[in-house]
């Protein structure tokens, strides 16, 4: 079994152990130009293969989906999908009732924003982290 099909949440991302992330790494690219290649080609495959390590960085820092983690624009969102336990659906992204390019709050509790333009997830932090902090949570955003 690959380490891969061995992570179905950010959970078992943080379970690894540091030396296991860069195999990680390359199997998940591996994994998304299998996935654009099967759609058809198109997608965002080169914003995707730029944010590998980002995303594993991300994910094993924070706590989500207690933590937010946003996504400007969402043309990235491939690898936080695949480690968020979207990795069997992966396939159908952009497809007809399939998963959507974009993060999306009604597909997982993980996507804690919805964008498709740019600049939008600064100011949606903001007010996700004054929102924090006028209800007295403690989360990071």
């Amino acid at each position: 079994m690959s380490i891969l099909e061995r992570i179905n949440s950010p959970t078992d991302l943080r379970s690894l152990e540091s030396n296991e992330t860069e195999d990680l790494c390359r199997e998940i690219r591996d994994f998304l130009v299998e996935t654009v290649e099967c759609i058809g080609g198109g997608g965002h495959l080169a914003s995707n293969l730029g944010v590998v390590e980002l995303t594993v960085a991300l994910h094993r820092l924070f706590d989500t989906p207690r933590d937010k983690i946003l996504w400007d624009v969402s043309h990235q969102v491939y690898v936080h999908k695949m480690l968020t336990g979207r990795r069997d659906r992966m396939a159908t992204i952009r497809q007809y009732q399939g998963l959507s390019g974009f993060a999306d709050r009604n597909e997982s509790e993980h996507d804690a924003f919805g964008a498709g333009h740019a600049g939008t997830a600064i100011s949606a932090a903001v007010g996700m982290a004054m929102a924090r902090d006028l209800k007295g949570e403690d989360y990071e955003v």
